[in-house]
């Protein structure tokens, strides 16, 4: 009798150890797919060098762990022991607050502060914005809208865990964007304040306690109240709608549910039941049915599924993070790189930028930003601006330097900056040194210890400052080493001195200023390099290779040498001779090149 008992244990621990097996090969169990983007690993190929070093075990091992059967049910089981027992939820960006309400912990970064982008940045996106504003409604009678979405760690900050506001809360995106907003008459719903204060008193909770997004029934407000709005700021009558609410038995809606289903928990969380809006749509030929243009989050997807485009508007267009373009895209992957921006934007009544507090610091997804430059000055010396929003909008690498803001003390708006500047003369050069070419050429120097020895030792045999030797170096060296650069550099700080030195021509361009919402410096700028490209258009053959032979000239020591013994006998300037023996060399160098065309 023992020895059968051993044997029936044998037995089922061997079929215990073979379910997984099975599983695998036959699925005799249905299991639910987990929620979420999960890349599971294939099985790596075999080849003798990926053998013996080791690469092939280990891509082996993950390729099983992915794939061994009932994983899905472990996965589950192992986060449920997590949440129930020690609070923690295992889903990358969410976090278990008090009593079980779910959060998303970009929301708590945003609401506290510790991802402020800083005024400067926020002021000069908002201007753009003004700007567009007012050119739109002007020149082709559309408004452009602006929506502060909610966040549900503002609109419920109670239940948000003490860990989060140990390092206190301070000024945040949203409310420098909203006093920004409202100080420049920039048109816009306020959203977020508008949850604040009805969330004490709304008979059912503005967020559920497992969503991430407002409640389907505190939706069927929002939309009601957005309707109003673009009827009230286009001073249109839209068709009319009727909203039914009631309750669907034993139902929670995915919307309502997101954070609970990206959980991946073995239970499903229970939370009171929640009403639910249901839409009826009137057909009135003499109501207005504008073309709206929606650039938005996935706030907006609420919206948008409830038909109220499709019904309302003359058409669904929707740029989902200004990207992915629906409904076109559930047809045919369809990205607004793709589209002609100018005709998208112009055929359209309404533009609707609607963007939630954890967004902020990607405001508009570049949008706006390709808005202005589609339509206001024409301007290359915003190099360094371009790349902090590039930064901005690849969020791997603003929350990398946003932890390390918050790690050292630094300002992240200051380390976006310094990072903008490193990316620029990676990645456009020439532009870069164009406007900052003395600075550069000044780091460069002071950056290397021989090199900046050296200077220093120069200024003392000239009786300088460091400083202004230093800036010789540098000018001497960027002429030398990038011409072109250079003589664009040259013309546009030239220009830029007779602009502010010409009372009336600076009157101009302070009117210029405040129609495109510059600052007077960077107004200037735009004009200096309008003028510098016509006269460097205008430049003949011959001044063009006389620079060449210029910095030919000054980059060939022994030539140098001659032409300064040469100066010395003539007593004139070693910029001078340089200039004379360039002239020449370019005068028989045309010459040659005339002999050869006959």
């Amino acid at each position: 009798m023992q020895k059968l008992f051993k044997h029936i244990i044998f037995l089922v621990v061997l079929i215990a150890l073979s379910l997984p097996m099975i599983q695998r090969f036959f699925s005799v169990f249905e299991e639910g797919e987990l929620n979420g983007d999960f890349v599971l690993s294939d099985c790596p190929e075999y080849t003798t060098d990926n053998w013996l070093n080791g690469t092939f075990q280990a891509g082996f091992d993950r390729f099983v762990e992915d794939h061994i059967g009932f994983r899905n049910f472990f996965v589950r089981l192992h986060n449920q022991i997590d949440f129930s027992l020690y609070d923690r939820i295992n889903a990358e960006g969410l976090v278990k607050g008090k009593n079980n309400i779910l959060y998303e912990y970009d929301y708590i970064r945003a609401y506290t502060g510790k991802d402020f982008i800083g005024e400067a940045t926020i002021t000069r996106t908002l201007n753009k914005l003004k700007f567009i504003q007012e050119h739109f409604k002007n020149e082709f009678n559309i408004d452009v809208l602006l929506v502060f979405e909610p966040s549900k760690a503002r609109v419920q900050p109670d239940d948000i865990p003490e860990r989060y506001l140990e390092d206190g809360i301070t000024i945040s995106n949203y409310e420098f964007f909203k006093q920004k907003a409202d100080e420049l008459g920039i048109t816009n719903l306020d959203l977020n304040d508008y949850l604040v204060q009805v969330s004490d008193t709304s008979r059912y909770p503005v967020y559920p306690p497992y969503g991430i997004h407002w409640s389907e029934h505190t939706m069927r407000f929002v939309t009601d109240t957005l309707i109003r709005f673009i009827e009230s700021v286009g001073n249109i009558d839209m068709p009319d709608f009727s909203v039914e609410t009631r309750f669907v038995k034993d139902s929670i809606s995915a919307s309502d549910y997101d954070a609970g289903m990206t959980s991946n928990l073995l239970f499903t969380l229970g939370q009171e039941p929640l009403p639910y809006p249901f839409f009826s749509f009137k057909a009135d030929a003499s109501k207005t049915r504008p073309m709206v243009l929606a650039v938005a989050d996935s706030y907006y997807w609420n919206i948008y599924n409830t038909r109220l485009p499709k019904n309302l508007f003359s058409n669904e267009a929707f740029w989902y993070f200004n990207a992915k373009v629906y409904p076109e895209f559930y047809y045919e992957e369809t990205w607004t790189d793709d589209l002609d921006l100018k005709t998208e934007v112009e055929k359209q009544d309404v533009i609707l930028i609607g963007i939630t507090e954890r967004f902020l610091y990607k405001f508009g997804w570049g949008f706006v930003e390709q808005l202005y430059d589609a339509y206001g000055p024409k301007y290359s010396g915003g190099i360094v601006e371009k790349y902090e929003s590039k930064i901005r909008n690849y969020s791997a690498w603003f929350d990398q330097l946003q932890k390390t803001a918050e790690e050292t003390g630094q300002n992240l708006e200051e380390l976006i900056r310094l990072n903008a500047h490193d990316e620029a003369v990676r990645k456009d050069f020439e532009t870069y040194i164009t406007w900052y070419g003395d600075k550069y050429y000044q780091g460069l120097i002071a950056g290397n210890e021989t090199w900046s020895d050296s200077t220093r030792a120069k200024a003392d045999r000239n009786n300088r400052a460091f400083e202004e030797q230093l800036e010789i170096e540098a000018m001497f060296v960027f002429k030398s080493s990038n011409p072109k650069a250079y003589r664009k550099y040259e013309l546009i700080q030239a220009y830029r001195d007779s602009i502010y030195n010409n009372a009336g021509w600076l009157q101009l361009i302070r009117q210029k200023a405040a129609r495109y919402y510059l600052s007077l410096d960077d107004a200037v700028s735009v004009d200096a390099e309008y003028m510098a490209w016509q006269m460097l258009k205008k430049e003949t053959p011959l001044s063009k290779l006389t620079r060449h032979f210029e910095s030919v000239i000054r980059n060939s020591p022994e030539w140098l040498d001659a032409v300064r013994e040469k100066a010395l006998k003539e007593g004139v300037s070693l910029d001078e001779m340089v200039k004379r023996d360039a002239t020449y060399m370019a005068t028989e160098e045309l010459k040659k090149q005339a002999a050869g065309d006959e």
